[in-house]
C-alpha cells in the first residue's frame, strides 16, 4: 500500500510538471543540477532526518543503504546499479576523497558497456559544494565519453544531479531504452528523465521528512 500510495503522488506530479512542455529543453539535458530541502526542510542536524508514520509513530534514520531500497522498491526491475563501488573508486572517478564526506553509497552496473549508477554521498558541511562540483564534472565526462553511443549518450544527457540538504544526489537510470530506440534519441531521454525523476522525489521525500 506505502509502494501504491508512492507511486500515483508520483506520476501525479509528473502529468502536472509535464503540462505545457512538448519538446525537452537544452539546458535541462546539458546541466542536471538542482538544489532542493534549504527551505523546506527544518533546521537539523545533517544526517538525522526521523521519519514519521501516520505523524505520530516515529521511525528510525534512514540509512544510506535504506535510500537505495526506497528506490530499487519503486523502480523494480527498472533498476539496474548492481555493483558497489569502493572510495577508491569513487576517488578515482570523481576525485572525491573520503576526507569529504560522511558517509556514501555508489552503485553501477557491471559491464561498462551499460551506464545506469546511482550514486548517494552525505558530505560534510564544509565540502558540499567541492562536492557538487565534482559530480558535475564527471557528469559531463560521461556524456564526453558516450557521444559515440546514441542510447547511453541520452541516458548520460538525461542524468540528474540533486543536492538535498546534505546530500548530493546522482541519478543516471532508464534501465533497457533498446524498445525505444527506434523512436530516435528524444524518446529515450524523455523515458530516462521520468525513471530519474522518480528516483529522486522518493529520495527527496526520505530525507526530507
Amino acid at each position: 500500500m506505502h509502494k501504491l500510495t508512492i507511486m500515483i503522488v508520483i506520476f501525479s506530479f509528473l502529468l502536472l510538471s509535464g503540462c505545457g512542455q512538448e519538446e525537452l529543453a537544452e539546458e535541462d539535458l546539458v546541466d542536471g543540477r538542482e538544489t532542493v530541502g534549504e527551505q523546506r526542510a527544518e533546521e537539523v542536524e545533517a544526517g538525522n532526518f526521523p521519519l514519521f508514520w501516520d505523524g505520530e509513530e516515529e521511525r528510525q534514520f534512514y540509512t544510506l543503504p535504506e535510500l537505495e531500497e526506497e528506490v530499487k522498491e519503486l523502480l523494480g526491475d527498472n533498476y539496474w546499479p548492481e555493483v558497489n563501488l569502493s572510495a577508491a573508486e569513487l576517488e578515482r572517478l570523481t576525485g572525491i576523497t573520503e576526507d569529504m564526506y560522511v558517509d556514501f553509497l555508489a552503485e553501477r552496473q557491471m559491464l561498462d558497456a551499460h551506464i545506469d549508477t546511482m550514486i548517494i554521498i552525505h558530505a560534510k558541511e564544509d565540502y558540499v559544494g567541492t562536492i557538487e562540483e565534482a559530480i558535475e564534472t564527471y557528469r559531463s565526462g560521461l556524456i564526453e565519453q558516450n557521444k559515440n553511443y546514441p542510447q547511453n549518450l541520452s541516458k548520460a544527457r538525461a542524468s540528474r544531479i540533486e543536492t538535498i540538504n546534505d546530500y548530493i544526489c546522482f541519478v543516471q537510470l532508464g534501465a533497457d531504452t533498446t524498445p525505444l530506440a527506434d523512436r530516435g534519441n528524444e524518446a529515450v531521454m524523455a523515458h530516462c528523465l521520468e525513471e530519474n525523476e522518480k528516483a529522486l522525489y522518493v529520495l527527496e521525500q526520505a530525507i526530507l521528512q
